[in-house]
This record gives C-alpha cells, structure tokens and sequence, in this order.
C-alpha cells in the first residue's frame, strides 16, 4: 500500500509517519509512505491510482491542502484523502474534494488510529485480487487496478493502469472470479470497473482515461440503472462516515 504525506514541517511530518508506520505494522499490513514538503512538490510527481492514502496539511506555502486535492481530484476519484489541519474552517472544502476525514493537530496516534480504523473497509478493498494464466504464468492483478475487460478473438484481455493482461479465460471465469460490484457485464463482451466511469453516454460508458466501453441495448435501460443505484450507494456510504 502506498501513502503519501504532504507536511511542510518536519517534525509534524515525522512525528505523522512514525504513527502511520506503527498503525500498519500492528496489523502486519506492509506500506510504503513517501513524505513531501509543499502542494507543488507533490503535485510535480504525482500520478493517479499510485495512492490508497494521501495525507495533506491545509496550510502549507504555495498552493494550500485544499486546492491540492482538487487538483488530484481532477484525474483520481478513488485515493482516500486525510486532511491534517489545526482547524475545521475548511470542513466545506473538505466535502468538496471527498475528503475522508480530519486529523487533527496536534497529532496523537490515538486520533490517528481512530482515523484510519473508519477507512478499514477502503483498505480492505484495495489489496483484493484476482489471479490469472497469462502466457503460462500466473498473474496476480489487483481488483482497484482493473479498468475493464474484454473479449477479443477468443481472448480476454484485461485492462489495467498498467497495461493490458491476455488471458485464455472466458469472460464468464473471470465475471466470477471479480466477485460482483463493482464490476458489471455491461456488454457480452465486456466487463466494467464502475468507480473509473465519470459518463453515462447513450450507448456506452466513458471512463477517466476517455475510453468508451459498450452497453448491451437489449436492456440499456436495466444496466445503466444498475450503474446509478451503485453511484448513489457510495454516496450514501460516504455520508455515512
């Protein structure tokens, strides 16, 4: 799992990593956290569904916490964003940019475990993965990595963030392999990641990355509910939290 940190003061940050280090290693969950001084040193190597977590302090010089998750916001919908802030000026801003929570300064692990224990489901999901033979090799991918599915000329290719996987496995084997939401068989020869799509078009699905994936028109209507009522579902889970 990898998590980012954007402090600009050094002991906060350190005093922030040692506490999210110690929270993993209690639960034998191995990360990686890369630590940033300002909004713009993350911002100027940052790259969407790299983060489960990004950690961002409101007030920082240049570009402030707030505007830094807006701007990740524009190209990564799913990245669990955690505000570190003395205040809760920004409580507006916050929900905005779907943030998942505050943290409050000064920072106790107490209030940090309490944090990061209502993201154990999102945690959860995003070490789920499925294994596939590719080439005579089994390859294990990652379920939040997976754009879509499709079949080609008796092949099932996988698209993922990193590229594509062939596999000799039917479209139906790894329906049942990726266990249901949020994957939908919106085509007989495809199948969605419905937290990439951001447009419901007439015909087809759009996802982030701005490529179309069909939806079957023998029950348009049916699939295209199914995809509103799962929308509507993280909504309400989010405002749940």
């Amino acid at each position: 799992m990898n998590i980012a940190v954007c402090e600009d003061l050094k002991h906060e940050g350190d005093v922030l990593c040692i506490f999210i280090e110690k929270y993993f290693k209690e639960r034998s969950c191995p990360i990686k956290i890369t630590a940033f001084k300002s909004g713009d040193a993350f911002l100027g190597s940052f790259k969407p569904f790299v983060y489960e977590i990004v950690f961002l302090d409101i007030y920082m010089p240049g570009i402030n916490g707030v505007d830094t998750a807006r701007k990740i916001r524009e190209t990564d919908r799913n990245v669990i964003i955690i505000f570190t802030t003395s205040s809760k000026d920004h409580a507006l801003d916050g929900y905005a940019v779907d943030a998942m929570q505050y943290l409050l300064k000064p920072i106790e692990y107490k209030k940090l475990s309490t944090v990061l224990d209502k993201c154990h489901d999102r945690f959860a999901d995003a070490m789920r993965f499925i294994e596939v033979l590719s080439d005579r090799v089994l390859v294990k991918i990652l379920l939040r990595d997976i754009l879509y599915v499709e079949v080609f000329d008796k092949t099932c290719i996988v698209h993922t963030h990193t590229g594509n996987i062939k596999t000799y496995s039917t479209l139906g084997e790894i329906e049942q392999l990726l266990g249901g939401l949020p994957f939908l068989r919106c085509h007989r020869t495809h199948i969605v990641n419905m937290a990439y799509i951001i447009e419901v078009l007439d015909d087809e699905f759009m996802l982030q990355n701005g490529e179309r994936i069909l939806i079957r028109r023998s029950d348009k209507l049916a699939t295209k509910q199914i995809y509103t009522d799962y929308v509507f579902s993280i909504v309400r889970g989010k405002a749940n939290v």
